[in-house]
């Protein structure tokens, strides 16, 4: 069955296009444009250090950001401990991982 759109729901779809390009346009001359992360892949882990430069033992005894991730799907499929190391001012001094394998270990 077709329908047919009326003037005014094709004028408010006109209307919130336009709302969503100006609210782009917005965002990104308040915030300004970011500069790329410099950032690179491990198995999942998006690292800072790659290859990882610490051990993970000694990036979760110091201040730090640690997350999860899985990696693989076909044969063994791995469960990452991802981790960035931080100094007292809060910048990013070494990356570390650790992995266990929870699937087709095999």
């Amino acid at each position: 069955m077709k329908q047919i759109m009326t003037k005014a729901r094709t004028r408010r779809r006109s209307v919130l296009a336009g709302v969503g390009a100006s609210g782009l346009a917005a965002a990104a001359a308040v915030f300004g444009s970011g500069s790329p992360a410099h950032a690179a892949n491990w198995a999942c882990c998006t690292l800072v250090f790659v290859p990882p430069n610490v051990s993970y033992s000694s990036c979760i005894a110091a201040k730090h950001y640690v997350w999860q991730c899985t990696f693989g799907t076909v044969g063994p499929v791995y469960r990452y401990n991802c981790c960035e190391k931080k100094n007292a001012a809060g910048k990013i001094i070494g990356s570390a991982t650790k992995y266990t394998c929870i699937a087709n270990c095999g």
